[in-house]
C-alpha cells in the first residue's frame, strides 16, 4: 500500500473559496481513482510550529503504485494539478510531494495495547 503525501504553501493572496475549489478537485480526482483507499486533507492546525510555511496538506492511500499513477495522470488530464501549483507560493516550488510504503502499518493494538513510545533523536 502506498501513502501519497502532499504539502502546499498556499499564497496568502488566494481567496479561501478558490483554495477550497482546488482541494475539492483533488479529492474528486482521488475518489474517481480505482485502487484509492482513503483521502484526508485540509488546512494546517496550530500547535507544532514546524510547518515551514506549508498551509495545507493531504494524504491519499492507494493499494499500489499503479493506482497512484492513475491518480497522477487524472490530475494532468483535468488540469487540477496545474491549478494546485497556481495557488502555491512559487508554483511547483511551493508543493512538496512524497510517497511512502505503508504495507507494514501498525496500530497501538499491534503493540500489545501499550502506548507507542516515540522520541526525537
Amino acid at each position: 500500500m502506498i501513502r501519497h503525501i502532499v504539502l502546499v504553501q498556499v499564497s496568502g493572496s488566494i481567496p479561501a473559496d478558490q483554495i477550497k475549489e482546488v482541494l475539492v478537485g483533488v479529492e474528486a480526482a482521488a475518489f474517481e481513482t480505482p485502487g484509492m483507499v482513503a483521502f484526508a486533507g485540509g488546512a494546517k492546525t496550530t500547535g507544532s510550529g514546524l510547518s515551514q510555511g506549508f498551509t495545507h496538506g493531504y494524504t491519499i492511500d492507494f493499494f499500489d503504485e499503479e493506482a497512484r499513477d492513475i491518480y497522477l495522470a487524472e490530475l494532468d488530464r483535468d488540469g487540477i494539478g496545474r491549478r494546485l501549483t497556481d495557488i502555491a507560493v512559487g508554483g511547483l516550488g511551493g508543493v512538496l510531494a512524497m510517497n511512502i510504503d505503508i504495507s507494514d502499518i501498525r496500530s497501538p493494538e499491534d503493540n500489545g495495547g501499550k502506548k507507542l513510545q516515540a522520541r526525537w533523536i
